[in-house]
């Protein structure tokens, strides 16, 4: 009985080494199938992440395209109430109104609105009007110290007419020699030009992005936005007068400005007199001839489009010149489809 019990252990071990012999890739395959299946799995991941990218870009160029369509409406809708306004008693009148000095407004459309800012180019100062005691003060206002800004003020007036016999003149000139640019010598053809002028930077032009203690970005509106050459006045209209504007002028306190900025978003004003009598108080004498209420014919228009349910916004810029006495009463100077979005 011994003995048949070791042979049918031998028999036994005899098969299964002939089973491994018959069949050596067992292992083998089952780890080509494992690594398979894993892979498949791999790419079906990467696969659903793509279509997932997809979906979300297509989401976005749909909500930028609606975006973008709401602020061009809003700028056609305010190119025609500027310079096509309805009267008052119109039997229709229109789904949106605008009325002069009006700086800010929405305008709603189906699924979203529209947020618009009119500026009129007589609420700035005009580099080819503007007195040196503006320009120092408009420096000033925008944290440039009392030195630099007689500096930056004497070098915009040299730009335009310069000093005979004037050392501060004959060292600008050099300057400019040396640095390869002509000084115009007369009236600035555009508000940029202000670049080539001696210690006006990018980012005090342009302002700046920072970034504030909370983590949170900041931006600092640079000079360039309070000039222009369009208004032709040395005047500026209260209505659209931003406060740095509006506190370059002789006279002028910050105080004041800021209760005139303040005062007007409740209605704009309508007589130069209307503003004291509103804020009850006596306007500087020495500030009286540069107010006005007396709009020119440029606006710069910006919309934001924004959808109902989506942070996608779009801004688009316009300048637009109006003539009320022209047949076409109105001129599309510059357009800017991709204007910045500020928050």
């Amino acid at each position: 009985m011994l003995k048949k019990s070791r042979q049918s252990e031998r028999q036994a071990c005899r098969v299964e080494f002939s089973a491994g012999k018959l069949f050596p890739d067992r292992g083998i395959a089952l780890l080509a199938v494992l690594w398979t299946l894993t892979l498949l799995g791999l790419v079906a991941l990467s696969l659903s992440s793509a279509v997932q990218d997809e979906v979300r870009t297509a989401t976005y160029r749909k909500d930028a395209a609606q975006a973008y369509a709401f602020a061009c409406g809003a700028i056609d809708t305010a190119i025609m109430a500027i310079a096509y306004p309805v009267p008052g008693n119109a039997a229709n009148p229109p789904f949106w109104s605008w009325k002069q000095g009006q700086r800010e407004s929405v305008v709603p459309f189906a699924g979203g609105r529209a947020r618009l800012e009119i500026e009129n180019e007589s609420g700035k100062l005009d580099l080819n009007f503007a007195t040196d005691e503006e320009l120092v003060r408009l420096f000033l206002a925008r944290g440039v110290a009392p030195a630099p800004a007689q500096e930056l003020a004497a070098a915009i007036l040299h730009w335009r007419l310069p000093k005979q016999d004037d050392a501060e003149s004959a060292a600008l000139d050099k300057y400019y020699q040396a640095a390869g640019i002509r000084p115009r010598h007369g009236r600035f053809q555009s508000v940029e030009e202000l670049l080539n002028v001696r210690g006006i930077s990018p980012e005090l032009y342009y302002g700046a992005v920072e970034v504030l203690r909370d983590g949170s970005v900041g931006r600092t509106y640079g000079a360039g936005q309070d000039l222009t050459v369009m208004s032709g006045s040395s005047a500026v209209n209260v209505n659209y007068a931003s406060e740095y504007v509006l506190e370059s002028l002789p006279g002028m306190t910050v105080s004041l400005a800021k209760d005139i900025v303040r005062e007007r978003t409740n209605a704009p004003f309508r007589s130069v007199p209307e503003v004291g009598d509103r804020l009850a108080v006596i306007l500087p004498d020495e500030a009286l001839p540069y107010l006005t209420t007396t709009e020119g014919g440029t606006y710069r228009i910006r919309a934001v489009g924004e959808l109902a349910g989506s942070a996608v916004r779009r801004a688009v810029q316009a300048v637009v010149q109006v003539d009320p006495m022209n047949t076409l009463r109105h001129r599309v100077v510059a357009w800017y489809d991709d204007a910045a979005v500020d928050d």
